[in-house]
C-alpha cells in the first residue's frame, strides 16, 4: 500500500476549500478504509463509481489503495468537482495508477448508459433514494457499498425493493464503522 502522505495532501485541498470539515484527515481516511476492506471481500471489481463524492471520501481513498481500479467520482456541485479534479491531479502526480474520472452532474444522468461492478455512497441519502439512484448503475453481480449508522443490522433497507430488484443486503462492520453491502444477483 502507498504512503498516506500524498492522499492526505490531496484531501487537504478539500478541507482548505471548505468541502471537508475541520476534522482529523487521518481519522477520516481510516474510516473510509472500511470501504477498501469491504471491497477486498468482493471479486471481479474493475470499475467503481463513488456517488456524491464531495471532498473525495471514500472515492480518493479507494483510488489510492487500489491504483489499478478504474474509479469515477461524481458530484453535482461544480465547486466540489473542481476541487476533486485538483485532488485527483495531486494524487496521481505521486501515486501512479488508472485514470480517475471526475464528473460534474446528477448521478441519474448516468442511468441507462453506464454499468459499474461497484458503487459506493457515503452520506448520500435515505435507503430508498440510494437504491433508486445506484441500482440502475450496477452491472449484474455488482455490489453497492453504503455507509451505515452505528449498530446497524440492515433492517432500514426496504425489503420489498430488495426482493423486486433481486438484491440482498449484508452488513460489513469494522471497529465502530458499518457498511451495507447490497448485492445484485444475476
Amino acid at each position: 500500500m502507498n504512503s498516506d502522505n500524498d492522499l492526505l495532501s490531496a484531501l487537504q485541498l478539500a478541507q482548505d476549500g471548505g468541502v471537508i470539515g475541520k476534522t482529523d484527515l487521518a481519522l477520516e481516511v481510516a474510516r473510509a478504509r472500511v470501504f477498501v476492506h469491504a471491497l477486498q471481500t468482493l471479486t471481479g471489481v474493475e470499475e467503481l463509481l463513488d456517488i456524491g463524492s464531495g471532498g473525495g471520501l471514500p472515492g480518493l481513498v479507494i483510488a489510492h489503495d487500489f491504483p489499478e481500479l478504474r474509479v469515477t467520482l461524481i458530484d453535482r456541485r461544480e465547486k466540489r468537482t473542481d476541487l476533486l479534479t485538483r485532488q485527483v491531479h495531486r494524487l496521481r502526480q505521486n501515486v501512479p495508477g488508472a485514470p480517475i474520472e471526475v464528473i460534474c452532474g446528477d448521478v441519474r444522468s448516468l442511468h441507462g448508459g453506464s454499468a459499474f461492478n461497484a458503487v459506493t455512497a457515503r452520506s448520500f441519502g435515505s435507503p430508498e433514494v440510494v437504491l433508486e439512484t445506484a441500482l440502475p448503475l450496477l452491472s449484474p453481480g455488482g455490489s453497492l457499498l453504503v455507509s451505515e449508522p452505528p449498530n446497524s443490522d440492515g433492517d432500514r433497507w426496504p425489503r420489498d425493493v430488495l426482493l423486486k430488484t433481486n438484491t440482498s443486503v449484508d452488513i460489513y462492520a469494522e471497529a465502530s464503522t458499518s457498511l451495507a453491502i447490497i448485492r445484485c444477483h444475476p
